[in-house]
């Protein structure tokens, strides 16, 4: 059975700096030279230091290693083909890091501050690092907090005007609310919107720090009525590595609530109150391991059995290798899963090799099915 992270995709590597753990690094800003830069850093085994840092200018991560000793920090950037690229000398003086940067002969003074979040949040500027949201680290705060947005198109959505925004370093855009629902609705709805789109944009520059890369986002609204907004949020892109990748994120919103929904929350097929994980990378947590021998021992059955009924041709077992079994138990342990006028939409997960049999058409649950197995916001 699959992890819970729905996708090889940013959820589970991209979206890491952005999770509550990054917070424990060392996060400082300054200047190098007269350049305005940010730098994270994070203690390994004994000695070694480890992290990033990016120019306010460019915001694109540039990756350190190095160690931390009595007379101070000593890093190193390194190129493509493990040439020493950069060079840092820095000691800590009355909280800030001072030293020198060097590339070949040229050298520059270096002076950080440590930066402290709440501090950050609380500033003058502290909305520009609050729009992300409570679960993004200072470091990615500093980057989002450079970003801005340009207005694209209107769209009318079943009922709704869609206003889409772009940010225009990354290319990624995303649509708010203007219409359809009350102010207060609309507000809850948008703050989502808005921290997936500066938390995608953070992604895409992370992605693309990497020689080559690549970062495209597609969104596609699914579901628009009086309780839910449902979208697809498609992602093909290629950060460094072996091969390219894609995937959808897709996100639901209870528009009531102004929350964000997992499956269970719709489609629910136990007792009580559906389990939940803590979040990102929350492996350990008795709510992750209920929610996940749940979906290994009923969700999982439930969906074939279901799935089968509705498409007995498309479930049915390949006759050779060549097919896509989607009657196997493991690749629908964290289907990917959205909202439509005709029902819930679940996708299987395929490793790697097998990646053209994810996102078939037919795999839908009509509203009818989903209902009789009402989670918490059809109720």
């Amino acid at each position: 059975m699959k992890s819970l992270c729905l996708l090889p995709l940013l959820c589970c590597a991209l979206l890491a700096p952005l999770a509550s753990a990054a917070e424990r690094a060392e996060v400082w800003r300054g200047t190098v030279g007269a350049l305005p830069v940010a730098m994270s850093l994070s203690r390994g085994d004994g000695a070694e230091v480890y992290g990033q840092y990016f120019y306010l200018k460019h915001l694109r991560d540039l990756e350190l290693q190095g160690k931390r000793d009595g007379q101070g920090l000593h890093l190193e950037v390194r190129s493509r083909d493990d040439a020493v690229a950069e060079r840092w000398e820095l000691s800590e003086k009355d909280g800030a890091l001072e030293g020198q940067w060097s590339a070949g002969r040229r050298t520059l003074p270096v002076r950080l501050q440590r930066v402290d979040l709440q501090a950050l949040r609380a500033g003058r500027d502290g909305e520009r690092y609050r729009r992300a949201g409570d679960d993004v680290s200072a470091f990615d705060a500093l980057r989002i907090g450079e970003l801005t947005l340009e207005k694209g198109k209107t769209q009318q959505f079943q009922g709704h005007r869609l206003q889409w925004w772009r940010e225009p370093r990354t290319g990624v855009a995303l649509f708010t609310v203007e219409s359809g629902l009350d102010e207060a609705a609309r507000a809850r709805v948008n703050r989502i919107l808005s921290q997936r789109l500066w938390h995608t944009a953070a992604d895409a520059l992370q992605c693309t720090s990497a020689a080559n890369s690549d970062f495209d986002l597609t969104v596609t609204p699914r579901l628009f009525d009086r309780r839910f907004l449902s979208l697809s949020l498609m992602t093909s892109y290629y950060c460094g590595g072996a091969h390219p990748d894609f995937g959808d994120s897709p996100l639901t919103i209870d528009v009531r609530e102004g929350r964000e929904l997992e499956l269970e929350d719709v489609l629910w097929l136990g007792k009580g109150a559906p389990p939940r994980a803590v979040g990102p990378g929350d492996y350990d947590s008795p709510g992750y391991k209920r929610l996940n021998e749940y979906r290994e021992s009923t969700l999982v059955p439930w969906t074939i059995k279901t799935l089968s009924g509705l498409h007995p041709d498309e479930m049915a077992k390949p006759k050779d290798d060549e097919g896509c079994d989607y009657s196997d138990p493991g690749v629908w342990g964290t289907s990917i899963w959205y909202l439509t006028p005709d029902g819930l939409y679940l996708g299987p997960y395929f490793a790697r090799v097998a990646r053209a049999c994810e996102y078939p058409e037919w795999s839908l649950v009509p509203w009818k099915q989903v209902e009789a197995h009402p989670g918490p916001a059809l109720k």
